[in-house]
């Protein structure tokens, strides 16, 4: 009977059964945000996927990544402007990643294991959120995970998988810039396995293929912006720094993502890592002296190259440790670069073919590192370790299932035993994780309930409300609701001005001033205030939703 779980037949049904839990997930997902209404980032989306499909309002983006929209873009061109697509969009490519995922865990486990591993990515707790929300953080990562497997499959069959390879890893920046940083564990696995690579010209092409997908984006943003780097440069100057302290993310403690680290692993990973931790223990102690014995023959016989390697990899970690958060994080990820290459080096002299894990590890601090020493934190970057780890996860699997090993019929009960229960918790979870989903989002359904119910109330008011001048605060959500340009109202706090992403709206006197000293300036016929209700000298309230109070010019 449990024959076929390890035949080569199994790996179809294990795709098959992942493709139908994740979609299930992902259809719960885009009819929870339909119900729920999308976050703010969102409408800027939309926005510029109304631009792409020649249906634009006035109002648009560009310094948001382009793929996302262009994709929705699409569905506008035959049909009328709607919230459903993007998240439909997003839930496809959520399911597109998670096959990516397994496909790429293949490389390395059984189709048990690989279903596992995908099953753990697909379901924890900072993807289910995030997932088929209109968000470009999922899409990015899918994309990715395809883009690494290619240059995977590059390295370990055919070079002319650099040919997608490299487009693939484009299409993953221009839909989130963040996975620029890819280039890292991408030419890790690259240099690691590069004696392994027949036609090494496979790479420049690939390369050259993958700029071509760059270009018309350039000349798009040529045309629209005056030049054509404007957005990545915009993005990678706001990476490197220093954020102000009144935005919400705010926070400099490099450590930030270890803190959280158990909320956003889930109680399955958690329940792997206390078993894998006793599996763990169960083999050291009973192979203690084969392992010292082992290390110290390969630590002092391999001569003193090895020994060399070993105290350079010492020395660059200790660099890194002493440096980090303190320096800028382009130089921390050259350095950890470093320490993945020479342990590689060290190891294959071993031999030990660590590539695989090296190039998961490698992907894992890659972002690990820019986001912790990155100013602006928030729980939704860490989605971007999360395919990683459930690579490290699978392995636990593996690893304590093989430890505590129980054979029937020449078969590892362990292993079937614990990946039901495993199964079981993910789902278990899965249902109560939308729960809690659904609870934690009334407040943005509500918001959006007061945005779209003033906006209603101003086009009755004012028939003639196209012909004005209005700004308000989140005018992303303002501006798909009355489909007009709207503009960008600040916000002030504590002598501070940003745009958007305040912690909260404990306004001083002199924020208040601000406020009316702005308004004053750009002189709207309307503005949409969404932090309740303060007095201008030149504006009079004439309408409250809830927050959102509609301010006319006396």
């Amino acid at each position: 009977m449990l024959e076929k779980f390890d035949n080569k037949h199994a790996q179809g049904g294990f795709l098959i059964l992942l493709v139908l839990i994740v979609g299930l997930i992902a259809y719960w997902r885009v009819i929870m945000h339909l119900y729920l209404w999308p976050s703010y980032d969102t409408f800027d989306l939309l926005a510029n996927a109304a631009l792409f499909a020649g249906k634009g309002y006035g109002y648009s983006d560009l310094l948001r990544p382009p793929v996302l929209p262009f994709l929705t873009s699409i569905y506008f061109m035959f049909d009328g402007l709607s919230i459903a697509p993007i998240l439909v969009i997003d839930a496809l490519l959520y399911v597109v990643g998670c096959v990516g995922l397994y496909f790429f865990l293949k490389e390395r486990f059984t189709p048990l294991l690989s279903f596992l591993g995908s099953l753990l990515y697909a379901t924890s707790p900072l993807i289910l959120i995030y997932a088929a929300v209109g968000y470009y953080d999922v899409p990015g990562v899918s994309i990715g995970i395809w883009a690494l497997y290619l240059t995977y499959l590059g390295v370990k069959r055919n070079s002319k998988f650099f040919y997608l390879a490299f487009p693939v890893a484009m299409m993953a920046v221009l839909t989130k810039y963040d996975m620029a940083l890819l280039m890292f564990p991408m030419f890790a696995c690259i240099l690691m396995n590069w004696k392994r690579i027949i036609k090494h010209r496979d790479i420049i092409l690939g390369m050259g293929l993958g700029v071509l997908v760059l270009v018309p984006v350039l000349v798009f943003f040529y045309i629209k912006l005056g030049n054509p780097l404007y957005p990545f440069m915009s993005f990678f100057t706001t990476s490197g720094g220093s954020g102000t302290t009144i935005h919400f993310a705010y926070n400099q403690d490099p450590l930030y993502f270890v803190k959280y680290s158990p909320y956003y692993l889930g109680n399955t990973a958690l329940l792997i890592i206390f078993f894998t931790s006793l599996a763990l223990l169960f083999h050291l102690y009973k192979n203690f002296d084969i392992i010292r014995a082992f290390s110290w023959n390969k630590i002092m016989g391999d001569g003193p190259k090895t020994r060399l390697s070993l105290a350079l990899i010492l020395g660059i970690f200790a660099v890194f440790l002493i440096t980090f958060g303190k320096v800028h994080y382009f130089i921390s990820e050259i350095l950890f670069f470093a320490i993945i290459y020479l342990v590689y080096k060290i190891t294959s002299k071993w031999g030990c073919d660590w590539s695989m894990g090296l190039l998961f590890l490698s992907w894992f601090a890659t972002f690990f590192i820019f986001h912790s020493v990155y100013v602006l934190k928030d729980h939704r970057y860490f989605i971007f370790m999360v395919a990683p780890l459930a690579y490290f996860l699978t392995l636990a699997v593996s690893f304590s299932t093989e430890r505590f090993k129980f054979n029937f019929k020449k078969k590892n009960l362990t292993l079937y035993i614990f990946s039901v229960i495993l199964v079981l918790s993910m789902i278990t979870f899965t249902f109560a994780q939308f729960e809690s989903i659904k609870t934690a989002n009334m407040g943005n359904r509500l918001f959006n309930e007061e945005v779209t119910g003033a906006c209603n109330w101003l086009m009755d008011h004012d028939p003639e409300y196209k012909s004005k001048v209005i700004y308000a605060d989140y005018w992303a959500m303002f501006a798909w609701h009355l489909q007009m340009d709207v503009g960008k109202m600040p916000t002030f706090r504590n002598n501070t001005t940003i745009l958007l992403g305040a912690k909260d709206a404990n306004f001083t006197e002199e924020d208040k001033k601000a406020y009316d000293r702005e308004l004053n300036k750009i002189n709207p016929d309307y503005y949409f205030f969404t932090w309740g209700e303060i007095n201008f000298t030149n504006y009079k309230a004439i309408k409250r939703f809830g927050d959102v109070t509609i301010y006319q010019r006396k």
